[in-house]
């Protein structure tokens, strides 16, 4: 089986970046200052939730069992990039000069992170003795509610009960005996 067949976790990253890869894919072909503002909008929720995960859940899990202290910095200062760039973009208006580029430059860096993250780092992790089922668990509650939270809306129902069960119960990221 491949890499993406058999992993949860990856199978959800990937589809995160083939998400943001058709946001960026859209905001080229748009010609309106309205559709780029909400696609890069959309993008930048998409990419703070997915790196918030990386960040705080994932990296940490993976960087624990494998031998690759130079691919993680390397991804983390990706991250660093990309915030910079992001937290460039929340405070401009579509009409700015240099919105368009700043979009574009950071659709290039995500690209090649996700080139990166799927070519190196994935096939890497994946020798490791974690509990990928779990861990892509954890990652769906905590997706969730992230999104929740940074879209504005509160977090009920199931966003709730994940993250009051994150809370209770420690998690078990090692495969067992």
């Amino acid at each position: 089986m491949g890499i993406f067949t058999s992993n949860p976790l990856f199978e959800m990253l990937k589809k995160d970046h083939a998400k943001v890869k058709e946001l960026f894919d859209q905001f080229e072909k748009a010609t309106d200052r309205r559709t780029k503002a909400r696609l890069v909008q959309e993008t930048l929720l998409e990419l703070d939730v997915h790196a918030t995960l990386e960040e705080r859940l994932i990296y940490p899990a993976i960087r624990e069992e494998i031998d690759a202290e130079d691919l993680m910095d390397e991804a983390l200062e990706e991250h660093h990039v990309a915030h910079t760039l992001m937290n460039e973009l929340k405070r401009m208006s579509p009409g700015d000069d240099r919105y368009d580029a700043k979009f574009t430059v950071l659709g290039e860096n995500i690209k090649h992170h996700v080139k990166e993250e799927e070519g190196s780092m994935f096939p890497e992790a994946e020798k490791a003795d974690l509990n990928w089922e779990e861990l892509a668990q954890q990652a769906m509650e905590r997706k969730e509610a992230f999104k929740a939270r940074k879209s504005g809306s509160r977090a009920k129902g199931k966003s709730a009960r994940a993250k009051a069960g994150r809370k209770s119960r420690a998690p078990q990221l090692r495969k067992a005996a």
